[in-house]
């Protein structure tokens, strides 16, 4: 890892940013529109799509209860089928400590469902459910629900099958995925892909012809995983054909004037301007050329957490190799007075930083900006999905007018005919500010 040769407070979060679990989905409820009661007879359920590989590790759902006694409570994790809850039982149930539940008003509590080994890919959809004992009469807890729909899921209910709950709300939950934990069976090749090359060609014909009948466990060409390699598979083969590696990163400089190619993450302790992140015209790179780039500008809630962070996090079908990551960042000061929160950038793959520039703690001027690059070489990626993201994150309360921008993501993989990004050496270049460290007339903290 480099890092700036200057030595700044660095805030915990960047240290810990990387390691595991990762918050992977999440709809945050800040305008409710009351909560499902859970009692017996009924389940309140939400389903989600995974947007990592990896371990599913832990639920948060909103929760509130009645003071009396409400019985025991459990949270269960149920398959998805043709878009729909299916199975006679979860996949898994962790109980919910009814003492952990706030009385009155509605808190997240969390469920540690790791003992479940649930593995999920970038794209799986699962149900979570709140079962309950309680009697409707009594006391019971419920499940909050609020805001907009959230986009990459349904609501349900549980009286026996499965019901489509048609109401525009959804209920208020967070899932953490341990991307550095691949539970036995968990499939990070494209289906088709049976020679784990990461395309799907006459190659994967070959070995699924060559094992065609074969059963059990862990066959390479069993595409649907039911322990038999047989025309199902074939099928799968054939759906597939065609399918290759990603060559860049797609709408790397936002080029389409949207982020609807990424996936944004948001930290549930981050305090965001309204209509951030959106793709705005900059010139991140200080060529005097402003062109589209993701602004944002963010805070943290409170001071008692690590900080606010905003991550864009996106899926890519690598070959076997060795790659080049890189991307353009830049720091804005519409203050009135300098400001040493001028945030931390990093830049991932599966999870783990691979740079990163520390500027928490390097003020910059009214009016200033900070640019700089990150850059990295990552030898011997496997073949398969991959994830790559860029987080921002800035320790500060929100209040001042300083704002976060990211351009020019790009992936190049070393040897092959594409030109390779020149390697970063986070140079921090200041562009109409003063130095670093020296006389300040007015200066303010946040």
């Amino acid at each position: 890892m480099r890092s700036l040769g200057v030595a700044f407070a660095v805030l915990g979060c960047v240290a810990t940013l990387g390691a595991a679990p990762q918050l992977d989905q999440a709809n945050e409820i800040v305008s409710s529109v009351g909560g499902r009661t859970v009692y017996a007879g009924n389940s309140p359920g939400q389903s989600f799509t995974a947007g990592l590989d990896g371990l599913l590790t832990q639920v948060d759902v909103m929760l509130r209860r009645d003071a009396g006694d409400i019985g025991s409570l459990a949270l269960e994790v149920w398959p998805m089928v043709a878009g729909a809850p299916a199975g006679q039982s979860p996949l898994y149930s962790a109980p919910i400590d009814p003492a952990d539940v706030p009385t009155g008003s509605f808190g997240y509590v969390p469920v540690d469902v790791s003992a479940g080994g649930i593995g999920v890919n970038y794209g799986d959809e699962l149900t979570i459910a709140v079962s309950g004992s309680a009697d409707l009469s009594g006391d019971n807890a419920a499940w909050n629900r609020g805001n907009f729909d959230y986009p990459a899921g349904r609501r349900w209910d549980r009286f026996g099958a499965w019901e489509t709950d048609g109401d525009t709300f959804d209920y208020g939950f967070r899932t953490y995925v341990d991307p550095d934990v691949i539970p036995a069976g968990l499939v990070v090749l494209p289906t088709g892909d049976y020679n784990a090359d990461a395309r799907v060609d006459l190659r994967d014909y070959t070995v699924w012809r060559d094992s065609a009948g074969q059963t059990g466990p862990g066959l390479a060409a069993d595409g649907n995983r039911d322990g038999v390699v047989n025309d199902a598979d074939y099928a799968e083969w054939t759906t597939a054909f065609g399918l290759g590696p990603d060559e860049a990163i797609a709408d790397g400089g936002f080029e389409s004037g949207g982020l609807a190619a990424w996936d944004v993450i948001v930290d549930p302790n981050t305090n965001l301007q309204p209509g951030f992140p959106r793709v705005e015209a900059f010139d991140v790179t200080g060529d005097g050329v402003p062109s589209d780039a993701m602004r944002v500008r963010l805070g943290r809630f409170d001071t008692g957490e690590p900080g606010g962070l905003v991550t864009l996090r996106q899926r890519l079908l690598l070959e076997e190799g060795d790659y080049a990551f890189a991307a353009d960042f830049a720091t804005q000061s519409l203050d009135d007075f300098s400001n040493s929160g001028s945030g931390n950038y990093l830049l991932e793959l599966d999870g783990q930083v691979i740079d990163q520039a520390v500027l928490n703690g390097t003020f910059i001027e009214a009016g200033g900006v900070l640019r700089g690059s990150l850059a990295a070489t990552v030898p011997g990626v496997t073949a398969g999905y991959h994830t790559v993201s860029i987080t921002v994150a800035r320790g500060a309360t929100r209040f001042a007018d300083i704002y976060h921008l990211v351009d020019n993501l790009r992936m190049t993989r070393l040897g092959s005919a594409a030109a390779v990004p020149e390697p970063g050496c986070l140079t921090l270049l200041l562009a109409g500010v003063g130095p670093l460290v020296g006389h300040r007339r007015r200066r303010r903290d946040v």
